[in-house]
């Protein structure tokens, strides 16, 4: 037999299975209103600047954040530190030559070279590093060379000029030539005539110097004083001629006289205080290497001939 409801207890039934799910409530009841609005106890505030962003390296604009940290720039390598100089050259080279020829077998000897064997020579010693200086440098104090050599040409021969001038300019060579004045003086054909020093002398290429007046022909040549000479008699015969030789080229040139060759290398204590004083720089004959460490009084020097070369005595 079924079981019958009434109509108003099937309503109700239906209310509260409708509250049991959750469901909207009836549409009558009205909507929450919102919760009233909390005002502010915090001061207004001026907006912050953001910091000044340096430019990137590169001149262009860095793209990391303000805040954040940028890469860290490498380091340049460190600078290399220069070399040490070489300590100052000390060593100087003097080559001894006298008179020059055309030709081979045109009476040579010890002091006689070709012309063509002047030119190997300044070919060697051009190819070889070697750099040539004048007595007036080293007076003046000039720094030498690291190959330092200096070319001597004794007597004054007029081969000097016409055979050996022509290869110093050729090669930019520097030469110091000791005239013997008196030939100078008296115009001897085998000797430089005054002209032809003045033209030397303007060139740079060329320092004149003294190798007497007159006492180089003389017995004992040079400044040797005579058997039982006395220091008074030797002073009035050999001073003189010393200074005149010195005003007779500085006269004729316009060039101070710096340098004095000792005829023969044969000196005399009696002469060295007066060369001293009137001479900077002085040469003998005594074979070897020179110093300037020492000073620029009696340098050694080396003849050179057809027997020997610069390459026998110079380093390569």
């Amino acid at each position: 037999m079924g079981l019958k409801l009434s109509s108003a207890a099937l309503m109700a039934a239906l209310f509260l299975l409708s509250a049991c799910q959750g469901g909207p409530p009836p549409a009558s009841a009205p909507p929450p209103e919102p919760p009233p609005a909390i005002a502010s106890t915090l001061p207004e505030e001026a907006p912050q600047s953001l910091p000044d962003i340096p430019p990137a390296p590169d001149g262009g604009p860095l793209t990391e954040s303000p805040g954040l940290e940028a890469p860290a720039l490498q380091a340049e390598p460190p600078e290399e530190e220069p070399e040490p100089e070489a300590p100052p050259n000390t060593t100087l080279y003097v080559l001894m030559y006298h008179h020059f020829v055309q030709e081979e077998g045109a009476g040579l000897n010890d002091w006689t070279l070709t012309q063509e064997r002047f030119r190997a020579d300044l070919e060697w010693l051009s190819s070889h590093g070697y750099a040539t200086v004048l007595p007036r440098e080293l007076a003046a104090g000039e720094p030498l060379p690291q190959r330092a050599v200096m070319l001597t040409f004794d007597d004054g021969y007029a081969s000097n000029y016409t055979l050996a001038y022509p290869l110093l300019q050729e090669y930019g060579a520097k030469a110091a030539i000791a005239l013997i004045t008196s030939l100078n003086e008296e115009g001897h054909p085998e000797y430089l005539s005054w002209d032809m020093c003045q033209e030397m002398a303007r060139s740079g290429l060329v320092e004149l110097g003294s190798h007497t007046h007159a006492l180089h022909q003389e017995h004992p040549r040079g400044v040797k004083r005579l058997p039982g000479e006395s220091r008074e008699e030797y002073e009035a015969r050999v001073l003189p001629d010393l200074e005149r030789s010195a005003a007779l080229i500085e006269e004729h040139t316009g060039a101070e006289v710096t340098y004095f060759a000792y005829p023969h290398g044969q000196k005399d204590s009696w002469a060295a205080d007066f060369i001293a004083q009137r001479f900077s720089v002085t040469v003998t004959t005594k074979h070897g290497p020179g110093s300037v460490a020492g000073g620029l009084y009696s340098l050694p020097r080396y003849n050179i001939s057809t027997k020997q070369p610069p390459s026998r005595f110079l380093p390569e």
